[in-house]
């Protein structure tokens, strides 16, 4: 085992948890960062029932509550990020992973993160160490701790390195990290420019994910509530998100791709198999959600791009206002 690669996964939650199977099964070393299961996950492993890889129990090979408490003498291959992202957060997510990253710059960073406009401050940070940005497509939601629920096939990781103009080295990173994906029995694809599958599933997540949290709804119980103008306003959100690509010049955001995008959650309303988006799952488990990174940062690329996104806007003002409430909960709990 001494030349397997080794993987610090930082964030080992649901899909954290999927990846640190299928990183083993890959034949890596696996460290995972877990926080909030900590005791369960170094108690137990986690426990995985899926379609795709079947019912079972595995352990990450060390378990840890922080990148502090890593081992000093190990150099990472990869610091695969797969927490929500927080943007403007203290401390901040460089800071989080310094003592695993400094001085290490063959040390490549993984964001598999939902939002955009999320890679500047890492990259300023590390400027020295390939970035890599990802698109996660994998349903997986964890119902206690250490217990992964993961119905469905797919699993998709959309890899490209930030920018995308970065040194051959950095997209050999990309590459390999593909390939580890899916020796361990996933779907990978390494794209030129990652921007454009990030600003695909923004279109969605934009649409979905404030709309389902302040609803408490699913994807197909909303389009089922007010037909058809559930439907309308998803559809109209996500041609904002489109005029606003193709202002900022992202090619190949457009009402094709969101057709095939909202074509996802009409199947699941025909058949009244909706699913929790992982905001909808946050406000109902009281945790933190990614406004910002989602709906807050493409708010405000609208404004600087003159770009008129008023549903965007207004689910924006409403989300997080809803994210300062929970905060405001959460504050109370910790002073009663």
């Amino acid at each position: 085992m001494d030349n397997s690669p080794r993987i610090l996964l930082f964030g080992a939650g649901s899909i954290g948890a999927v990846y640190v199977l299928q990183l083993q099964r890959a034949g890596c070393q696996v460290t995972a960062v877990c926080r909030s299961n900590y005791e369960a996950v170094k108690q137990n492993g986690f426990r995985l029932l899926s379609k795709r890889y079947g019912n079972v129990q595995f352990r990450p090979d060390l378990v840890v509550r922080s990148a502090a408490e890593c081992p000093e003498d190990i150099t990472y291959d990869f610091v695969f990020i797969a927490t929500k992202s927080f943007p403007g957060s203290t401390p901040s997510l460089s800071d989080l992973i310094r003592p695993v990253v400094r001085g290490r710059p063959q040390t490549a960073i993984v964001l598999a993160q939902n939002g955009i406009a999320i890679e500047d401050e890492v990259s300023r940070a590390y400027p020295d160490n390939p970035l890599l940005s990802c698109v996660v497509y994998l349903p997986a939601t964890q119902t206690e701790q250490g217990v992964i629920e993961y119905p469905e096939m797919l699993n998709l990781l959309e890899i490209g390195t930030f920018p995308s103009t970065a040194p051959e080295s950095h997209k050999a990173a990309a590459t390999k990290l593909a390939e580890l994906m899916i020796a361990g029995g996933g779907q990978a694809e390494v794209h030129d420019d990652i921007q454009v599958a990030r600003w695909g599933k923004i279109m969605m997540n934009c649409a979905w994910n404030p709309i389902c949290a302040l609803s408490m709804s699913t994807d197909a119980d909303f389009l089922l509530s007010s037909t058809p103008y559930a439907y309308d306003l998803v559809w109209s959100i996500m041609k904002e998100i489109i005029e606003l690509a193709k202002k900022m010049g992202i090619p190949n955001v457009n009402e094709k791709v969101a057709e095939q995008k909202l074509a996802i959650g009409k199947r699941r309303a025909e058949t009244r198999q909706g699913r929790e988006v992982s905001m909808l799952q946050d406000v109902k488990q009281g945790r933190l959600f990614e406004v910002e990174a989602i709906v807050g940062n493409t708010a405000r690329l609208g404004r600087q791009w003159g770009v008129e996104m008023p549903l965007t806007e207004m689910l924006y003002a409403l989300a997080k206002a809803r994210f300062d409430a929970l905060v405001r909960e959460q504050n109370r709990e910790v002073t009663q």
